[in-house]
């Protein structure tokens, strides 16, 4: 693993606001992996994709001196990128302002490596819970990616996904529970931790 020089967020911030190229450089090299694989539970269009991304960076690196502290960095650049998503899906579908939400186009199935799963019994429930992810709604299928890919709060999340953090809790409570139905088993939490290690990106 490459070495970086800010060993915590708070001042790789701090460096980044300061106008640290190093800084920016870590920024980019920590967080457009996760940044790229959420852009595609959003979009199809990889250049679409990467050209957003590039275009959140630049935004934050223009105006870094404006912006508010960031405690948690990851969650603030996927709502960048979200937005940043939302408002070229609208110009590319020529869809009206209030229908400017990128949750609405979080339109990808999600695939998993059984192979990875050595226990085929396991296997074939982390199978079965996968299908039943993807036959969730688009809102509740990006809180459980949200939640137990990216390993998000639930104040995280609310901030992500431009929402409440009662509504952004209900969401997720209502996930689990649609899940828990299909599924009935105690260790649907486990489950979803393992479904998270097999996920093809």
């Amino acid at each position: 693993m490459a070495h970086r020089p800010f060993t915590d967020e708070k001042s790789l911030w701090h460096a980044f606001q300061l106008g640290s190229e190093l800084a920016l450089t870590q920024l980019m090299d920590q967080f457009i992996g996760p940044m790229t694989y959420y852009g595609r539970k959003l979009s199809h269009n990889d250049d679409l994709i990467q050209d957003c991304i590039q275009e959140t960076f630049i935004d934050i690196w223009q105006y870094r001196a404006n912006l508010r502290v960031v405690q948690e960095i990851r969650p603030y650049l996927l709502t960048c990128l979200r937005r940043k998503i939302g408002q070229a899906i609208l110009k590319e579908k020529f869809l009206p302002l209030e229908e400017m939400d990128a949750g609405a186009h979080f339109e990808l199935d999600f695939n998993v490596e059984q192979s990875l799963v050595r226990d085929e019994e396991e296997a074939q429930r982390i199978f079965e819970l996968n299908r039943y992810i993807n036959g969730l709604s688009r809102k509740r299928k990006e809180i459980i990616y949200l939640k137990y890919y990216q390993n998000l709060s639930n104040q995280e999340i609310a901030l992500v996904m431009g929402i409440q953090y009662q509504t952004a809790s209900n969401l997720l409570h209502e996930a689990l529970n649609s899940l828990r139905e299909l599924i009935p088993s105690k260790s649907i939490l486990s489950l979803l931790f393992l479904w998270t290690t097999v996920l093809h990106q």
